[in-house]
């Protein structure tokens, strides 16, 4: 006779619920799902019946929070507020990148580490020696923004020990050449097990605040002389009130704390004004800027007939990504209403190349590309660097027009190679124009119609007022310029030995 399985409720049906639903149904007896959305109330999902809130009360078992990270600080502080106990409640970790899906307790006090050979959890198989100058780079996913961090720093900084503690074994064949360690964690158990066997680093390099780390705070401290946090866009300018309260205790653990803008600073130290004597501006460089020569100009205008795009129209970058912060639909839907004789001068050119798994999202908007009237194109597949320079160089204005950002690669490199863009208003690049940095500004998205009509009718005009960005650019954001304040970040414990904890 099989063991009876545990009977759990579930709190969020949402995309990561969904997700986790085979695994959860595999170890669980599920009773019903609860979720805020009162549209859900009375429906069924794979079966299970869809509840309110309210359903929870007189209810003392175990409650499976299976939305975001993001969310599930906001159902667990409610949950403690309805009476349950810390022990019923947990997180429902759904698959990131190479993480399993798992069942996690509230607090890190409540989880078993798995006994783990350091070793054996490091992509390079290496062993730890006894190095100075060790910098761990922190992030709970794939990105490129680690890979040009240390890959720059490295070439500039040949002193610096690198190493990465991520989910993702994408880092390895671009980083073992840089990297002394990979470390990849497939579980929150495993990662506990990982963190406590490390010895000590130099430098702990969180890359954004993200709340993983919040998680594993306390042992992430103890193991480095100095702790030092970036602030990324969502995990400022996207978190929800009881998220920002959730990081605050790791960001008070900080030693040093960095941003890439100035605006980004300052909306920082109004939620967490403590911060002030030790939040300073570091940006990342940007790669693509050493590629954006005359051999990437040929490759573009090769790559535009590839793409049967046409010497004489003008190619309307909308966006850079599949993500809908985007909001490429509104976008879409506004430059629909255009006078016919724009919309035939113009082709819009969408990457959507990442992140995984947008399919649905990316057919709902050539949906819609399909009925504005105006040619289009959508890249889907997977672009490096100097691919996404040369599509960089094909374009001749770039609308990003995204719900937050902290400040776009993409944006910048359109802006180094002499093109216009359009943001929007809302999104904190004022610094930039302060900087002498020319590009339009809308005030909502319904304003585009008016400022790309303006751009297309003018567009010669609109470029040649472009043309002093690119030494503007270059200074602020050059690999060679960029370097040097990440060393400063890092050097009072690498390079003079440092204050302790």
């Amino acid at each position: 006779m099989k063991d009876k399985k545990e009977r759990v409720v579930l709190y969020g049906l949402g995309n990561a619920g969904k997700s986790m639903l085979p695994y959860i149904r595999e170890n669980f007896d599920i009773l019903f799902w609860v979720d805020g959305n009162q549209s859900l109330w009375g429906t069924k999902y794979e079966g299970i019946s869809v509840c309110a809130p309210e359903s929870l009360s007189g209810y003392d078992g175990k409650v499976i929070v299976t939305t975001t990270e993001a969310f599930f600080v906001e159902i667990a502080d409610y949950l403690l507020k309805l009476g349950f106990d810390k022990n019923n409640i947990v997180r429902g970790q759904h698959q990131v990148c190479d993480q399993i899906a798992e069942i996690v307790p509230c607090e890190v006090e409540m989880l078993k580490p798995k006994k783990v050979n350091l070793r054996e959890c490091d992509l390079l198989e290496r062993a730890e020696g006894e190095k100075t100058c060790k910098v761990m780079v922190f992030c709970a996913f794939y990105t490129l923004y680690v890979n040009q961090l240390i890959r720059n720093c490295k070439k500039r900084m040949p002193d610096i020990h690198f190493s990465i503690l991520s989910n993702s074994e994408a880092y390895f064949d671009e980083m073992k050449a840089y990297a002394d360690h990979i470390y990849v964690y497939h579980s929150y158990a495993e990662l506990y097990g990982i963190l406590n066997e490390l010895p000590e680093y130099d430098v702990f390099q969180l890359l954004w605040i993200e709340n993983t780390w919040v998680y594993f705070r306390n042992i992430i401290r103890e193991k480095c002389k100095r702790l030092n946090l970036g602030v990324g866009g969502s995990d400022l300018y996207r978190s929800r009130k009881a998220e920002r309260i959730y990081k605050k205790s790791l960001i008070e653990m900080a030693d040093q704390i960095s941003a890439q803008t100035d605006a980004t600073i300052s909306a920082f130290l109004e939620v967490y004004p403590f911060t002030a004597g030790k939040i300073r501006w570091v940006n990342y460089g940007i790669e693509a800027l050493e590629y954006m020569e005359q051999e990437c100009r040929l490759k573009a205008r090769e790559r535009r007939r590839r793409l049967d795009i046409s010497d004489d129209v003008i190619v309307v970058m909308c966006g850079y990504n599949a993500s809908e912060a985007h909001r490429h639909v509104g976008l879409v839907e506004t430059l629909a209403g255009m006078d016919k004789s724009v919309k035939e001068k113009i082709l819009l050119l969408l990457p959507m190349t990442y992140p995984n798994g947008r399919e649905g999202y990316i057919e709902e908007v050539e949906r819609h590309l399909g009925g504005c009237g105006i040619p289009f194109r959508i890249l889907t597949e997977y672009m490096n660097v100097q691919d996404m320079a040369e599509i960089e160089m094909m374009s001749d204005v770039l609308i990003t027009v995204q719900t937050t950002d902290q400040l776009s690669s993409t944006m910048l490199e359109i802006m180094y190679a002499g093109k216009t863009v359009i943001a929007g208003k809302w999104l904190p690049y004022e610094d930039l124009r302060e900087k002498g940095i020319f590009f339009v500004s809308v005030d909502e998205i319904a304003d585009l119609t008016k400022a790309l009509t303006e751009v297309v009718t003018d567009y010669r005009t609109f470029q040649e007022r472009c043309s002093s960005n690119r030494k503007i650019v270059y200074d602020m954001s050059s690999w060679n310029t960029a370097s040097p304040r990440w060393q400063k970040l890092w050097e009072t414990t690498v390079f003079s030995g440092g204050a302790g904890k």
